[in-house]
């Protein structure tokens, strides 16, 4: 016998909810006509309405969370945001509300409109195409860490990373292009607050940043980026960290603790 059970499918970043709709009727029987399906295209604006791709602000899928108050359950429909459109899995006929969310590795970064839809029996529906604005910017909460019992900037004699002097750079991956952006460096148990200003050509030493002082910066473009972070023991380059990350869109923040790496074997540094 056919089941008009309705598949619901997960996805890790969240999906929108229908919402508002009465109680369903009860579903059917095995002489329930044939389901339906409908096409839909999507785009991506930013703030200014200019078209922008979806690695710009790391959006992984479109969600259409489907309702209908003539059919107990729901239906979750998802697809890949690179593809541009998709077309949907069966569905019941009928009609549907559709809720549409455009989601990140850290959750839903916009929605759409929602979609009313009368689907039928055997027939695809093509929707109306679906833009989501995306505000794209972002933040970021840093710490740096070379996992020294005597912390970062503590003596090597008494188990620290020996740090006296730190740079930082910035750079858009890929190209390379640098960004010069304002990093808020928050105060710590032992070392006061201050900020530093990305400069690629000729990068500043901002001192020692140690393991509990949080490096923030907001309003930064989202997308890939390249850090280089090289942490000196007077005037030799120790530690070092080149990690890549992607700023999320939608005033959303990246935490992360960055590892220095040891630079063995290089005179004038001592582990």
């Amino acid at each position: 016998m056919a089941s008009r059970a309705v598949l619901v499918l997960s996805i890790l970043c969240g999906c929108g909810s229908g919402g508002g709709f009465p109680d369903a009727k009860p579903k059917g029987d095995a002489n329930d006509p044939p389901p339906g399906t409908f096409r839909v295209a999507w785009s991506l604006v930013d703030l200014q309405n200019n078209t922008i791709d979806c690695a710009k602000v790391s959006a992984i899928s479109v969600t259409g969370t489907m309702r209908s108050p003539e059919i107990a359950g729901g239906s979750t429909q998802v697809f890949s945001c690179q593809s541009g459109n998709g077309a949907s899995q069966s569905i019941i006929p009928g009609n549907w509300a559709i809720d549409w969310d455009l989601s990140c590795g850290l959750g839903t970064i916009s929605t759409a409109p929602r979609t009313e839809v009368l689907i039928e029996s055997g027939k695809a529906a093509d929707l109306a195409p679906l833009t989501f604005q995306v505000d794209t910017t972002g933040g970021l909460a840093l710490h740096f860490n070379t996992n020294k019992a005597g912390g970062t900037c503590g003596p090597t004699a008494s188990g620290g990373g020996g740090i006296t002097g730190t740079t930082i750079t910035l750079v858009h991956a890929p190209g390379g292009v640098c960004e010069p952006v304002t990093l808020a460096i928050a105060a710590g148990a032992t070392r006061p607050a201050s900020s530093y200003v990305v400069d690629c050509t000729t990068p500043v030493d901002a001192g020692c940043i140690e393991n509990d002082q949080a490096i923030t910066a907001s309003g930064l473009a989202s997308g890939a980026y390249q850090i280089h972070i090289r942490g000196s023991q007077a005037a030799a380059s120790c530690w070092t960290n080149d990690d890549m990350f992607s700023v999320p869109p939608a005033g959303k923040v990246l935490t992360r603790t960055l590892n220095l790496g040891f630079a063995t074997g290089t005179p004038g540094c001592t582990p």
